[in-house]
């Protein structure tokens, strides 16, 4: 008797401690994945229609949270079909290859009661590097919704080969923002 009690209440510590970690969805059709780019000094704004993933969130801990994005490359969106299509081949992000772009957070620590930091490994054409991104929290219904932006070199990962390498013709820095809908499974 004393050992089932013991396995009772050794099972309900451990569910009660797994509880507040919520699973969580990304919702593709209401989230956005934006960046600007200047080629020849003039902006140039695109997007990327998919992205999907999982995240693991516990606001009372955030430290137990985690995140795994991932972006369709292919969903790349100039508003121009040429554009698109260039943007797909062997010099930007060469999908045929490298199909995803993935961000996988290792830590993710709380400022305040909607801001958050979020540091992890983003993978483009296998080529990983670490990074923080500052985020914006916010629950919204049975939603969640994150915010936010931060810079990024594209020739940190082979962005933009050949003519397109020099950056006079395309800058390096690439500003990338993100609104990041989510819900509990």
């Amino acid at each position: 008797m004393k050992k089932q009690l013991f396995t009772i209440l050794l099972f309900s510590s451990m569910w009660a401690l797994l509880m507040p970690l919520a699973q969580a969805t990304i919702i593709g059709g209401e989230s956005k994945l934006l960046f600007t780019i200047q080629e020849e000094g003039a902006p140039v704004q695109g997007a990327f229609k998919q992205l999907s993933g999982q995240i693991h969130f516990d606001d009372s801990h955030p430290e137990k949270s985690h995140a795994h994005v991932m972006v369709e490359l292919a969903s790349i969106d100039f508003a121009s079909t040429e554009t698109e299509d260039e943007a797909r081949g062997k010099n930007w992000f060469n999908v045929a290859l490298f199909p995803q772009a993935e961000f996988t957070s290792t830590t993710i620590s709380k400022s305040d009661s909607q801001h958050y930091s979020v540091e992890g490994v983003l993978s483009i054409k296998n080529i990983k590097k670490t990074i923080r991104i500052p985020i914006v929290l916010t629950h919204q219904g049975a939603k969640w919704v994150a915010d936010g932006q931060f810079q990024l070199s594209r020739g940190a990962f082979q962005i933009g080969q050949g003519v397109w390498a020099d950056p006079n013709t395309v800058a390096d820095g690439v500003s990338v923002q993100f609104h990041v809908v989510f819900t509990n499974e």
